[in-house]
């Protein structure tokens, strides 16, 4: 599955017939296909029967991107705990895993050129790294289920590249987890390792973080500083233009891929310094959509949807179990006018790992991801909550009968729960 292409065709037909108990799913790629299987395996239900047959569905996505971003740096996630994560997205119809693989706290990610950035930069090594069969694993397993496995690696800050390279670290300076922009070693080390990455994740986009990232870290490191003022850069926010103007000059152009970064309402990285048709992942305010698009960039919306937030978008429930009702409000056209809306890619629910590991993940995560992957799925009118409910009952139970652990939304019954 390589990059946007997956929904270039995305209609399928799914058609049952009652009287000789045949069905055919008629779609123009293998994608479709696979969809059109999930939305039979729906109807079949835990009794493996259709009813009100015979039926026809004739149905596509609304977007075309619909992701889950999953977080293995802050506590790492096995290979085979990641597979269990893809499970839970087909369920959904999630098109794509957002796949944020190190950051501050750890580098589990295998190299064969640079072994040293998990071998020193791993919680614990090899346990808790991934080699490059295993990413590759990952990969081949989403492939095989219509979902794309989308890699980060986020730069220039939220770094943990220190414990394997620390050549291309601030040193002298009050931020231990930040490349050097002012070092032309930073960029070939990123040009040769990520020429490695997209031999192992063949997506077409390549996501490089890019927010949160200090001026202090620039200013008050001597160093920087001096090279700075040196080379008549004003000031934190201009030295991080120079970096993304040499990722985009040096590095990026022998990859191949569209460049993804997260965007905050700041708006760093600034659109005009990244390569032509590189989007923004939108994490903080909705309103940031609009500018943008405005600015040049195409944008994926996901500030809405962080599912580890008690008032993610701002909005407020009693219970916990509320909360999908909040996701499923948000409409991602809001505000957008025509021409804009066309700049929108789709929407990614963001599972952070600061306080989830696989123990609590599925509750956490499953239930309301599910109301997200509906909201980007269906048209742009389905957005009755109250309709809703009943939909995600039987999907919570639909999951626990496939050993994904989902979380009850209201008082019900699955068979899972004596077995």
């Amino acid at each position: 599955v390589n990059g946007s292409r997956e929904d270039a065709v995305r209609t399928f037909t799914l058609n049952y017939f009652l009287a000789d108990g045949t069905c055919a799913i008629v779609a123009a790629t293998g994608f479709g296909v696979l969809r059109g299987l999930e939305t039979l395996s729906q109807f079949a239900g835990e009794a493996c029967t259709v009813e009100n047959a015979p039926l026809k569905v004739e149905d596509a996505p609304r977007f075309s991107y619909r992701g889950f971003m999953v977080d293995s740096s802050r506590h790492f996630l096995p290979v085979s705990f990641l597979e269990h994560v893809i499970d839970g997205l087909v369920a959904s119809k999630f098109n794509v895993l957002h796949w944020h693989i190190s950051d501050s706290q750890s580098f589990p990610g295998g190299s064969n050129t640079y072994p040293q950035l998990a071998e020193e930069g791993a919680y614990l090594y090899p346990e808790a790294a991934y080699s490059v069969a295993d990413m590759k694993k990952v990969v081949a397993y989403g492939r095989a289920r219509g979902v794309r496995v989308m890699p980060e690696w986020d730069v220039p800050g939220h770094g943990s590249w220190g414990f394997g390279v620390p050549e291309v670290m601030i040193t002298d300076g009050p931020c231990t987890d930040t490349m050097d922009p002012t070092k032309q070693e930073t960029y070939d080390f990123l040009s040769t390792f990520l020429q490695e990455m997209v031999t192992i994740f063949p997506d077409a986009y390549l996501f490089l973080g890019g927010d949160e990232v200090q001026t202090s870290c620039f200013t008050e490191s001597p160093s920087v500083s001096a090279w700075m003022a040196a080379n008549d850069i004003a000031d934190g926010v201009a030295l991080q233009s120079y970096f993304w103007q040499q990722v985009t000059a040096q590095v990026m152009p022998a990859l191949n891929r569209t460049l993804g970064v997260w965007m905050a309402d700041d708006g760093i990285p600034y659109p005009e310094d990244l390569p032509a048709g590189s989007f923004g992942n939108v994490w903080q305010s909705q309103s940031m959509t609009a500018p943008v698009i405005d600015r040049g960039a195409k944008v994926v919306l996901s500030g809405p949807w962080y599912l580890d937030q008690q008032r993610p978008g701002g909005y407020e429930v009693y219970a916990l179990q509320q909360m999908w009702q909040g996701m499923y409000a948000v409409e991602p056209y809001f505000n957008l006018t025509e021409v804009q809306q066309q700049q929108l890619l789709g929407g990614q629910a963001c599972m952070w790992g600061e306080g989830i590991n696989g123990g609590d993940f599925d509750a956490y995560a499953v239930t309301k991801a599910a109301a997200v992957a509906e909201r980007l799925w269906s048209p742009q009118n389905v957005t009755d909550t109250t309709a809703a409910q009943p939909r995600l009952i039987e999907h919570v139970c639909r999951l626990n009968m496939r050993g994904i652990n989902a979380e009850p939304i209201y008082p019900s019954f699955c068979l899972t729960d004596v077995q």
